[in-house]
């Protein structure tokens, strides 16, 4: 049986755009410390990174903040803030997830938590199948740019690294990948990707609308 190619995506910023400038706001609102405190008290152990690693759970994260930025919201009012960390899908991304498919399986991987890896997959439904496959960060306890999310995530797509084509906003995620063995495009937006990914031969070029 021939290998199975699959299309790796990012999803913060990349499928759906992230609110962080939002949330930080919302959290400042309910603390003593202010954004720019919080954004340095989020990096601590027990923070922000701990709990993309699963190292911390949601209920830990939530007494972190309240004994470190003085956090005075309940649990449910952080639950609340944490989900409105999306603006809604990245302009364009649907149509291109659909071409993508036409040729390749489509998988995910993201730095994430137990609350976003509930929400996204069931908010923004529309644009994910039944056959896509997900691999979230705090379940495996690494994070991008470690080497070992990378290879886990072959390992559940049951590829080589040099079938998949990983794509992420950030370079040193792409930088990781390409070093494991992946082909690896950084994203900056929908219509970019598809430039690049049709130059190399990747993607199929979309038929001409034209009479």
């Amino acid at each position: 049986m021939p290998w199975q190619n699959w299309f790796l995506f990012d999803l913060g910023n990349t499928v759906v755009k992230l609110a962080y400038e939002r949330v930080l706001h919302r959290l400042s609102e309910d603390s003593l410390a202010s954004r720019e405190q919080l954004m340095q008290i989020m990096e601590r152990g027990g923070g922000y990174r701990d709990l993309e690693r699963g190292r911390v759970s949601f209920a830990n994260f939530y007494q972190f903040l309240r004994d470190g930025a003085g956090y005075r919201g309940t649990i449910g009012n952080l639950r609340d803030i944490w989900t409105d960390f999306f603006d809604g899908p990245v302009e364009g991304i649907d149509d291109l997830l659909d071409r993508v498919r036409a040729q390749y399986r489509v998988a995910f991987l993201s730095n994430s938590n137990e609350i976003h890896a509930e929400y996204i997959p069931r908010h923004f439904a529309s644009l994910f199948r039944r056959d896509d496959r997900f691999v979230f960060s705090h379940v495996h306890g690494c994070a991008k740019p470690d080497r070992l999310i990378f290879e886990r995530a072959i390992q559940i797509l049951g590829a080589i690294p040099s079938q998949i084509v990983f794509v992420d906003d950030l370079v040193e995620n792409v930088a990781a990948a390409r070093d494991i063995g992946m082909v690896a495009y950084q994203f900056h937006a929908t219509a970019q990707l598809v430039e690049e990914l049709e130059r190399d031969g990747i993607l199929a070029k979309a038929e001409s609308r034209e009479a």
